[in-house]
C-alpha cells in the first residue's frame, strides 16, 4: 500500500511540470490567461462602401510562452507583447491586407492584455502616450477594450478593440468610416467565432430598464387580478 501511494505522489509531481505553466497573478492581481499553442479562431470581414469585398475565416496562435508580468506594473508599455501567429483558416498566410490590423498601434497596440486587474489597464492607458481625448474606455461584463473615435474629411471614423475579460485574448477589432453624404458605412472586422450573446452583460447594462419592466409587468397583473374579482 505504501509502495503504490509512493508511485502516484512521484507520478503526481512529474505531471505538475509536464503541464503548460500559467504564470502566479502578480500582486496587483494580473496574470496571463492564454499559454503556449493556444488558438482562436475568426471571421475577418471587408465591407468596401457597403460591398463585401473580402470574407475569410482566419486562426490565429500563441506561439510562444507569455513573458513574466513586471511586478508592479507602472505603464502601458511595459506589458509584454505575447507573440502570435495569424493565418487563413485555408492555411495561406496573410498578404497586404495585414497592414488593416495597423489600427491596434492608435488603440494600445496589444492583441493579447493580461487579465484581472480591470482598473489598473484602465488607469495605465489612459496615462500612456498614445491616449488622446478622442479615446474611451470600454468596460463591461464580458470585455474590456479602448475605443477612438473621431472625424476624417468630414465623415465620421471609429476604431476600437474589445478583449474577453476571461482570457485577455482580442474579441474583436473593428475599423469603421460612415460616409456623411450617403451613410454608407466603410468597416473591417476581426470577430472572434462563439462570442454569441452576453445576456448577463445585456441584463447587467440595463439593469435599470430590466427593473422598470418587471416593475410594470407586476402592476399590470395586479390590475388583472383585481379586474377578476
Amino acid at each position: 500500500m505504501n509502495r503504490t501511494l509512493k508511485v502516484v505522489l512521484v507520478i503526481s509531481f512529474v505531471a505538475i511540470f509536464l503541464i503548460s505553466p500559467v504564470a502566479a497573478a502578480t500582486s496587483e492581481g494580473l496574470e496571463w490567461g492564454v499559454v503556449l499553442n493556444d488558438e482562436f479562431t475568426y471571421r475577418f470581414v471587408w465591407v468596401d462602401e457597403g460591398e463585401t469585398t473580402f470574407d475569410e475565416g482566419m486562426n490565429i496562435t500563441v506561439e510562444a510562452t507569455p513573458g513574466a508580468i513586471p511586478d508592479p506594473l507602472s505603464d502601458w508599455t511595459s506589458i509584454p507583447t505575447v507573440d502570435i501567429d495569424m493565418y487563413y483558416t485555408n492555411g495561406t498566410a496573410l498578404g497586404i491586407e495585414a497592414l488593416l490590423f495597423l489600427g491596434f498601434i492608435g488603440i494600445g497596440g496589444y492583441f493579447i492584455v493580461p487579465t484581472g486587474n480591470y482598473n489598473l489597464l484602465t488607469e495605465l492607458a489612459m496615462d500612456s502616450d498614445w491616449w488622446t481625448e478622442n479615446h474611451t474606455i470600454i468596460n463591461d461584463s464580458s470585455v474590456w477594450g479602448v475605443r477612438l473615435s473621431g472625424v476624417d474629411d468630414g465623415d465620421p471614423v471609429s476604431l476600437y478593440v474589445q478583449y474577453l475579460k476571461s482570457d485577455g485574448f482580442c474579441a474583436r477589432y473593428v475599423l469603421e468610416a460612415t460616409n456623411s453624404t450617403s451613410g454608407v458605412k466603410t468597416t473591417v472586422s476581426l470577430i472572434r467565432d462563439g462570442l454569441g450573446l452576453d445576456i448577463l452583460g445585456l441584463l447587467q447594462d440595463n439593469i435599470l430598464y430590466v427593473g422598470l419592466g418587471v416593475g410594470v409587468i407586476v402592476i399590470i397583473g395586479a390590475v388583472v387580478c383585481m379586474r377578476r374579482r
